[in-house]
């Protein structure tokens, strides 16, 4: 089974998964993510990712209920609760499976319960679904690097580069990467 989710996520990162719309197609995102691509000023790019964030975490109309059982998993991952957090994004999915950040926050979850295989199967869920999720591919880089697979790694940090440019944060990122794939074959 983790040879198949390797390979699975391999193969969106081969794809060119940053080249498809989102599942929340609020219009608002295409604008956002149009300054996240042009902007050189990285307070500028801080502010437009948080302003991503705040429509990511808003359930789709049709599924505006899950809302509080939602917000019930944030609340409880950010109090170190991770298994009460798995229960409540699962329940969320479960009915929204359409909800990308639904599977997102799992991801983050298992990934800190060190469930790199369920938090890769999810992460790959949310980025069929968005895409342009940088938070995912930002999870994915570091399941990689956790597990010294620093070549794939820098392709993820790579596709993050290809929505955010200008961040000059993610080609450290992508060097510190470099240096590690290097010391790695030593």
């Amino acid at each position: 089974m983790r040879d198949i989710i390797k390979i699975l996520a391999a193969f969106a990162l081969l794809v060119g998964i940053t080249n498809t719309q989102a599942d929340q197609a609020k219009p608002e995102l295409d604008a956002l993510f149009k300054t996240l691509k042009t902007s050189t000023n990285l307070i500028e790019i801080s502010e437009v990712q948080n302003k991503i964030w705040f429509h990511w975490y808003e359930l789709p109309s049709d599924a505006v209920a899950l809302q509080t059982i939602f917000d019930e998993g944030m609340k409880a991952l950010h109090f170190g609760q991770p298994q009460i957090a798995v229960g409540h994004f699962t329940r969320v999915i479960d009915n929204a499976p359409q909800f990308a950040e639904a599977w997102n926050r799992r991801a983050t979850t298992f990934f800190m319960l060190g469930d790199y295989e369920a938090s890769l199967s999810d992460i790959q869920q949310t980025l069929i679904l968005e895409p342009r999720h940088f938070g995912a591919l930002g999870g994915l880089s570091m399941i990689f690097e956790n597990t010294e697979q620093f070549e794939k790694a820098i392709q993820a940090e790579k596709l993050l580069l290809d929505l955010m440019p200008n961040n000059r944060l993610i080609q450290d990122r992508i060097d510190q990467l470099k240096q590690k794939a290097l010391e790695s074959r030593i």
